[in-house]
């Protein structure tokens, strides 16, 4: 008969105590294994990458991220190692995260390999973009992927063809005319020997504010007459304190919106806020469409959902068609059960185009203006052109003045208004002719490209519009690229607001030049909001301006 061998508690304790001991020191030598390849191995001896050119001076588990917060410019460093590696088509840095490794896109044909129709789905945007404007923006086209954006692009192309964008161009020339008012006002308001000063940030975030609003929602919001709640939430999440810039920036490396602290409450209160009034909005216009839709079947009236553009700012009516109503109408309204977008989807659609179609163009306004007013013969030639046209011009008359569209590509070649947007391969894909592993992010900066002397030449860095009057398509860039130039993007993903952005920066420089003179009182670069997905000014951007000999001072709309 077997016996039990009974084991001492003592000694069975000793047993279960080395085990763990052991194993968890195992586990230990593990994981600092593991840290140490991932952290130094693989970057240094492993990665197929390696033998790239780039910088050295990253962190292990940050990257480069610390040296872009310390650079305060968004462009930082990148537009350095472009001036460091000005041959190099693809420039290796180091990403957050062990062994991430992130990719400076250095030349056009690299920029074509991503951005074409071919490609460019192979790519997502990187997580750390989306905790960073994610929350402002909404989670629209910009953030769709792969066959998601390709039907949403199609739902809203028909939007946003020439075709249609010339409609608006008497609501954008009644903005600029107000516009005008507003600087005759502070003309006018200027004592006596002292310089009539203009915030043209300030000036140019309302008039935007008032065309989108138009455009995306059908309603003016009349910014100039008074501020309503929708602007003072808007402003609310896009004018962070340094508090919340701070919380942004962890945000990137780790989620912390949900932590109880005073800038978290300020954003999420302002963003639940806007997204309230948009609600209510769109429930509104869901309504007031299918009432129309009722009453045309009743009345057995047909009718299309092409868009038709308000002539007036105004508030909403029967013939104004702007992105809201085009929505409800086309993808809410749906025959296809499949193919309908929920009321969520349509206020996160709006508030994308509003956020996204808002700051840049407001942006590339603003930092136009400061870089013509640092400019007088520029402005001057431009003002010559302008006057050969009638105060208020037809879409075919503005599309026909060279200067002013070499004036625009050129403003938007020095300063664009988007900073980049990081795209993470999704498999292993070929770029610029080199392997590139999955997961490794590319990173298109359009200053790295629109700086580049390699590709425009010595006077890179110059504001000279007249680059653009030689060579219209290309703007003389070497080998006459048309990746050269990348300030709307190309491919699938390029701007889809493209035409509207446009004809709203020219029709304003156009009224500015006919009536005004202007100085920069900031006579270098502006300083910009960082960290942020685009190039914002940071505080006023001031104008000396004066009105031109002959000009007329407009009337308050």
């Amino acid at each position: 008969m077997a016996t039990i061998t009974t084991v001492p508690l003592h000694i069975l304790t000793d047993i279960l105590w080395r085990s763990a001991l052991y194993g968890g020191l195992a586990f230990g030598i593990a994981g600092l294994a593991r840290f140490l390849y991932l952290a130094f191995m693989y970057p240094n001896f492993v990665s197929p990458l390696r033998d790239l050119p780039g910088p050295k001076d990253h962190h292990f588990f940050l990257g480069q991220l610390l040296n872009q917060f310390r650079s305060g410019d968004p462009e930082q460093p990148y537009t350095d190692w472009m001036q460091k590696w000005p041959d190099a088509p693809l420039i290796r840095y180091r990403e957050t995260g062990l062994a991430a490794e992130g990719l400076l896109i250095n030349s056009a044909a690299a920029y074509r390999d991503v951005m074409q129709s071919q490609t460019c789905y192979a790519y997502e945007r990187s997580v750390p973009f989306r905790r960073l404007i994610g929350d402002i923006i909404g989670v629209g086209l910009v953030f769709a992927e792969g066959s998601e954006h390709r039907a949403q692009r199609k739902a809203l192309g028909g939007l946003f063809t020439v075709g249609n964008i010339k409609a608006y161009l008497p609501t954008l020339q009644a903005k600029a005319q107000r516009l005008v008012a507003e600087m005759d006002r502070a003309i006018d308001g200027a004592k006596d020997g002292t310089d009539s000063l203009v915030d043209c940030k300030q000036l140019y975030a309302k008039i935007t504010l008032d065309v989108i609003g138009i455009f995306a929602l059908g309603i003016d919001f009349d910014n100039f007459a008074t501020r309503t709640p929708f602007q003072s939430s808007y402003e609310a999440m896009f004018d962070l304190s340094t508090a919340g810039m701070l919380l942004a920036a962890i945000n990137l490396v780790v989620p912390i919106r949900w932590l109880p602290l005073k800038a978290n409450r300020e954003f999420m209160d302002a963003s639940t806020e806007l997204r309230g009034i948009l609600t209510g909005i769109t429930e509104a216009r869901i309504l007031s469409v299918g009432e129309a839709a009722v009453a045309a079947t009743d009345s057995k009236e047909t009718k299309t959902a092409k868009p038709t553009a308000p002539t007036s700012a105004a508030s909403p009516t029967k013939d104004v068609k702007g992105l809201l109503t085009y929505m409800v109408e086309t993808k809410y309204r749906a025959v296809d059960p499949a193919s309908r977008w929920s009321k969520e989807e349509l206020i996160e659609q709006v508030l994308n185009f509003m956020a996204t179609g808002h700051e840049t163009t407001a942006g590339a306004l603003t930092f136009a203006t400061h870089e013509l007013g640092r400019h007088p013969d520029v402005v001057a030639k431009l003002r010559r052109e302008a006057l050969t046209l009638p105060a208020a011009p037809s879409f075919a008359e503005i599309d026909r003045l060279p200067y002013l569209d070499a004036v625009l590509r050129e403003c938007l070649r020095v300063q664009t208004p988007v900073a980049g947007i990081p795209r993470v391969a999704q498999h292993d894909v070929v770029v610029a002719g080199r392997f590139v592993p999955k997961g490794t992010t590319l990173m298109p900066i359009p200053a790295v490209l629109h700086r580049n002397t390699r590709l425009w030449g010595a006077d890179a860095a110059v504001f000279n519009p007249d680059r653009w009057l030689a060579d219209p398509g290309t703007g003389g860039a070497v080998d006459r690229d048309t990746y050269a130039w990348v300030a709307f993007g190309h491919g699938p993903r390029a701007c889809i607001g493209r035409a509207l952005a446009s004809l709203n920066v020219k029709v304003v420089l156009l009224a500015l030049a006919r009536h005004f003179t202007w100085e920069s009182v900031h006579k270098g670069k502006l300083p910009v909001v960082n960290p942020s997905g685009q190039l914002r000014p940071s505080g006023e951007v001031w104008l000396k301006v004066a009105r031109v000999d002959g000009g007329v001072v407009a009337e308050a709309k």
